[in-house]
């Protein structure tokens, strides 16, 4: 009885229960390879961005006291408060707000820098509104490596 040699790199027809030898090895690649980048992509971290932007009070009201048509307030205050996507307070955030005429008691445009506990207060604002109705303030807050966020508008409220 003579045995032949075979090689196993000819033989396409060679593995385990049926499966060809070199879909096997296919298999077996494609698992670690799936396998390294499921626990690569485990260690990585969502970038940190702004994911809220409150203010308080809610609301601020204007009244017409001399009746020409122009709601105004002079005396308004507003605190912002920023978090990020974890709740923590978001530090040297660029604050801006926009709409109804709205300017500091000097007649300069209203911005600040969140501090610490993510909040910015501006006192003694100047806000103004011509006919009845509602408007809006736009706050825009934006802060280097976490974007910008123009979410919130306070209502500005003739009464």
């Amino acid at each position: 009885m003579r045995f032949s040699k075979k090689r196993m790199s000819g033989d396409r027809d060679g593995g385990i229960e049926g499966l060809p030898l070199q879909l096997m090895i296919m298999v077996i690649v494609a698992g670690l390879g799936t396998a390294i980048l499921v626990g690569w992509m485990g260690g990585l971290s969502a970038p940190e961005a702004i994911a809220s932007v409150n203010g308080s009070p809610t609301e601020i009201l204007l009244s017409d006291g001399d009746g020409d048509g122009t709601f105004e307030n002079d005396d308004a205050k507003l605190t912002i408060i920023v978090r990020d996507q974890n709740g923590d307070p978001v530090e040297g955030a660029s604050v801006v707000l926009d709409g109804c005429e709205v300017r500091n008691s000097d007649g300069s445009l209203v911005y600040g820098t969140t501090g610490a506990d993510g909040k910015v207060t501006f006192d003694g604002l100047s806000v103004s509104h011509f006919g009845n109705g509602i408007g809006f303030i736009t706050v825009t807050v934006a802060k280097g490596g976490m974007g910008t966020d123009s979410s919130l508008q306070v209502p500005v409220i003739c009464r």
